[in-house]
């Protein structure tokens, strides 16, 4: 934490091939801190992490570089290496049929979409490039809860296609039965040195 405190401390977790896990907790209770510590980008954690090798985050803010739509979908790859059959799929797989004659499209990608369409083309780089393993940080926030379980039982799906696992930070209920099981972040009360502790369940 920004204050030097730690945050949690003495986990031990494992996800294994077909598992669906939700992480619930209090706003600034660091769950998307512990999705960075997981992806190895959070330099205050210790501790040992393995991921394998088929994973793919979707950050509730995600990045887009300006150019060409097809650039941004296919990020941080080439987008030479994907059809534009593949492409344009991708695209309607993630609700944004309007987008799928665009692929040519010059723009800035981050500033031109709403929250929302940011999210869904987060969610069509996914449907893309297809992992197993896939960590969702709020990754449908911005979204109406029919579209967002139409894109959960899509990913969900994928996930169990492709014989991984789906780790999601999430806040509405709607979600819960995408998820079959629970960690959840609560205030520690035991004076053990961390701020929070991590209940499974």
């Amino acid at each position: 934490m920004p204050t030097g405190a730690t945050l949690l401390s003495g986990l031990s977790l494992r996800v294994a091939s077909g598992d669906s896990v939700l992480i619930k907790g209090p706003s600034g209770s660091g769950k998307s801190t512990l999705f960075r510590a997981f992806a190895g980008i959070w330099p205050f954690a210790q501790g040992k992490v393995s991921l394998p090798a088929d994973t793919m985050a979707i950050p509730q803010n995600p990045y887009f570089p300006d150019g060409p739509l097809r650039d941004a979908l296919a990020y941080p790859e080439p987008a030479a290496r994907y059809s534009d059959e593949a492409l344009r799929q991708a695209l309607e797989e993630a609700l944004l049929p309007q987008l799928a004659t665009r692929l040519d499209d010059q723009d800035a990608w981050s500033q031109k979409l709403s929250g929302g369409e940011r999210q869904r083309l987060a969610l069509a780089r996914v449907f893309l490039k297809q992992p197993a393993w896939v960590l969702a940080d709020e990754a449908t926030s911005a979204l109406d809860e029919p579209a967002e379980r139409t894109l959960y039982q899509r990913l969900a799906a994928m996930v169990k296609r492709k014989g991984g696992a789906m780790v999601s930070i999430a806040h509405r209920p709607a979600l819960d039965e995408f998820h079959a099981r629970r960690w959840e972040l609560e205030a520690a009360r035991d004076g053990g040195g961390a701020v929070y502790r991590l209940r499974e369940g």
